[in-house]
């Protein structure tokens, strides 16, 4: 691949708003390929690891992880850019990514865009049906609860120590 097309190529990067996300540590232990890490303030999607397999996706409690950014692909956030953020950054727009690089300043759609993980040819169905998308009906609105986390509402710390529960049924 040529330097102008590296330089040219669009990454849709996953991010995790730091804003919303709880930090249950949930999407890091299901990534099977240990593309989330964290330190003590956020957790992060290293770019370069992430093979966009949307494990992570469905057991997030708050949806916190269903975010994305156009960037170059040359160019993603760091992971040190991304231990700092307090919230996401807002989207480039076309002018700032065709200033980065990007040709077209990364007008493409977000079927062409999403996954990046190219299809493996062995998994194409041979009846010629195309592969589910999962990536293509991203979130991109959390939902309400998401921005409105309940912690430490029962235990130790809490004003109510102890919660008495009746539980009818089976």
């Amino acid at each position: 691949m040529s330097e102008t097309a590296t330089a040219a190529a669009i990454l849709k990067q996953h991010l995790i708003d730091p804003e919303i996300c709880i930090r249950c540590n949930t999407c890091e232990s299901i990534c099977p390929v240990q593309a989330i890490t964290h330190d003590s303030r956020n957790y992060v999607v290293d770019a370069g690891k992430c093979n966009f397999c949307m494990d992570c996706i469905s057991p997030c409690p708050t949806g916190s992880i269903d975010n994305w950014r156009t960037m170059p692909k040359a160019q993603p956030y760091t992971l040190e850019e991304q231990y700092s953020w307090d919230d996401l950054p807002v989207e480039k727009t076309p002018d700032q990514l065709a200033a980065m690089g990007v040709a077209d300043g990364g007008t493409d759609t977000a079927e062409d865009l999403v996954p990046q993980a190219e299809l493996v040819a062995s998994t194409a169905d041979p009846t010629g049906e195309t592969p589910f998308n999962s990536a293509a009906y991203n979130a991109s609105i959390p939902p309400w609860s998401a921005a409105h986390a309940y912690t430490n509402l029962y235990g130790p710390k809490a004003a109510d120590r102890f919660v008495t529960a009746t539980v009818v049924g089976n």
